[in-house]
């Protein structure tokens, strides 16, 4: 017995993603992993690093072993990202801070 659309009861295929009939959504698509949408993720988790952690957690859910491997380079890429960024900025700020106590500094001797 072939399963059915629960939207127009038309009968439907078991690998089916959407009826062919309505257009319901039967069950969800599993997520890419051409090496164009790895690079764009990979490439996503790097310049937008929050987004990358909500990539990397869904490319993790899925059943496929490539995609989890997809999503957990995506969050070890985005932890670094921020780490480095994080690390970065903390020295700027520093190195600024000091910059401006050594010039009031000079400018109280005067």
């Amino acid at each position: 017995m072939d399963p059915t659309c629960p939207a127009c009861h038309i009968a439907i295929r078991a690998t089916d993603y959407y009826c062919f009939n309505c257009g319901k959504n039967l069950r969800p698509a599993p997520l890419p992993t051409t090496w164009q949408k790895q690079l764009e993720i990979y490439l996503g988790s790097l310049l937008l690093p929050p987004l990358g952690i909500v990539w990397g957690v869904r490319y993790l859910r899925e059943k496929d072993k490539q995609a989890q491997i997809v999503g957990a380079i995506a969050i070890v890429v985005t932890v670094v990202t921020l780490v480095v960024v994080t690390k970065v900025s903390i020295d700027l700020f520093n190195n600024l801070n000091n910059q401006i106590n050594s010039q009031i500094q000079n400018l109280q001797g005067f």
